[in-house]
């Protein structure tokens, strides 16, 4: 026998034969459904709710898939505002990449721009407006400018279990304390930091294994400090920023304590930069990262 699905979910016992047209997939149990729906781009699991009654409340209970430049266009931010309001199950991935900045004050008396440090509003109120405590991965990045907008506070204490982030083109927040215990991965890029919030940020990943640092500014140099580390890539920047002429590029990595460290991977192939290998270091293993210096 097989099963005939109509176009409002419900469905009758057909007998069996060549012409017999089974929607098996509609007949799974809901969470099935849910993890098939949550592997979808953010827009084609959202139209899965146009296919019949059945498949209504599928997408907004299953895990959270949403990456705002999944297609190459981006959503307006009242778009996933919407979708984040409007979706009840758990949130396991955000992609937010095509944020635009915020406007920058500007200090006419001493001629300098000034920052707001308690950082996006609106990111801030996004990510408290629904339980990331199934998150998996986070990706934070403006469009531009990437020393004009600081990111929340509540960026790096909202999400325990996150096992992915990266943020680009934005500013980390002035003492940050970053609650990030299961982080696995991150990936800095195009970030205005001092050497302090740098270490604040290595300080709240106890289970930090890969860190990429790409184009940042702020401080010449930064130092790391990890008893998890194994994997360190780097690339600073080509050229001066556009930011400000007197933000210094980073163009050295100082290597302190990092004692699992296996893999030192400079990626600039034409520019000169430095590292500096202190204590703990295992230069025997390093040996094939260093080819390219």
């Amino acid at each position: 026998m097989a099963t005939r699905i109509d176009g409002d979910g419900g469905g009758e016992l057909l007998g069996s034969g060549t012409g017999d047209h089974a929607d098996f997939i509609s007949n799974l149990p809901d969470d099935v459904l849910g993890t098939i729906v949550s592997l979808l781009p953010t827009r084609q699991g959202g139209r899965t709710q146009a296919l019949s009654r059945r498949w209504r409340p599928i997408w907004r209970a299953a895990p959270l898939n949403l990456d705002v430049g999944d297609d190459g266009r981006g959503f307006p931010e009242k778009v996933f505002s919407a979708i984040l309001s409007a979706h009840a199950g758990p949130a396991r991935r955000i992609l937010l990449t095509k944020l635009y900045p915020l406007p920058t004050n500007y200090d006419y008396a001493n001629r300098r721009e000034v920052y707001d440090d308690a950082g996006d509003g609106r990111v801030d109120g996004w990510l408290r407006s629904r339980d990331l405590s199934s998150l998996q991965e986070l990706d934070l990045a403006y469009s531009y400018d990437h020393c004009r907008t600081t990111l929340p506070p509540s960026v790096f204490r909202l999400a325990p279990a996150l096992r992915v982030a990266r943020f680009g083109c934005c500013r980390l927040p002035p003492n940050l304390a970053a609650d990030l215990p299961h982080l696995q991965q991150l990936t800095l890029y195009r970030v205005t930091l001092t050497d302090e919030t740098f270490r604040a940020m290595l300080a709240g990943c106890p289970a930090l294994e890969s860190l990429m640092l790409e184009m940042n500014v702020g401080v010449g140099r930064l130092r790391v400090s990890s008893p998890t580390l194994r994997s360190i890539g780097f690339l600073s920047p080509w050229e001066k920023q556009q930011c400000h002429d007197d933000i210094d590029d980073v163009n050295e990595i100082v290597v302190e304590d990092a004692p699992r460290l296996d893999r030192l991977l400079p990626l600039n192939q034409k520019k000169d930069i430095g590292f500096a290998q202190l204590r703990h270091s295992k230069p025997s293993t390093w040996s094939n990262s260093f080819s390219g210096l």
